[in-house]
């Protein structure tokens, strides 16, 4: 008996749900938040729609995950910008790192003045200074290597000075 036009559609969908279920498990545990729920739902007889099913997680692993995909949005966004030009499509949290394009500095993000202008700080400490919204990135790895860096020669100096 041959296979129905249903069934095929349903094994397809079946195929690419187990392969993206691997690859979010994987790409998840990169970014230091497993997801030890990850499932895949059997296609729906009636439409053949397979489903990926992200389980439960902890409050910790979720917000690991929110910043992960917010860091790569901008990523991806970034690339369909001219060089320097960052449009954010969520205001930063108190605390995030990002880089002043125009000053090529990583500072951490204290919140905005009263012109809209937002405030960042050294992440070893020191002296705030304005940043344009527009001119302003997510910190990447290296950026986050940087920072750990200044951090870290702070720390040193205080113990010898």
């Amino acid at each position: 008996m041959a296979e129905s036009h249903l069934s095929r559609i349903a094994r397809e969908q079946q195929r690419e749900a187990d392969e993206a279920r691997a690859e979010i498990r994987e790409a998840a545990e990169e970014a230091g938040c497993p997801l030890p729920d990850l499932a895949v739902e059997p296609a729906d007889p009636l439409t053949g729609v397979a489903r990926v099913d992200l389980g439960m997680v902890e409050p910790r692993t979720a917000a690991r995950l929110a910043e992960v995909i917010r860091a790569g949005v901008d990523a991806l966004a970034a690339e369909d910008r001219p060089e320097g030009v960052v449009t954010h499509l969520w205001p930063p949290a108190v605390g995030d790192l990002l880089v002043d394009v125009v000053r090529d500095l990583v500072g951490e993000f204290r919140g905005k003045d009263d012109t809209g202008r937002w405030l960042l700080v050294p992440p070893a400490g020191g002296e705030p200074w304005r940043a344009d919204p527009e001119a302003v990135r997510v910190a990447g790895p290296m950026d986050q290597v940087r920072a750990d860096s200044a951090r870290a020669t702070a720390r040193s100096n205080k113990r010898v000075g």
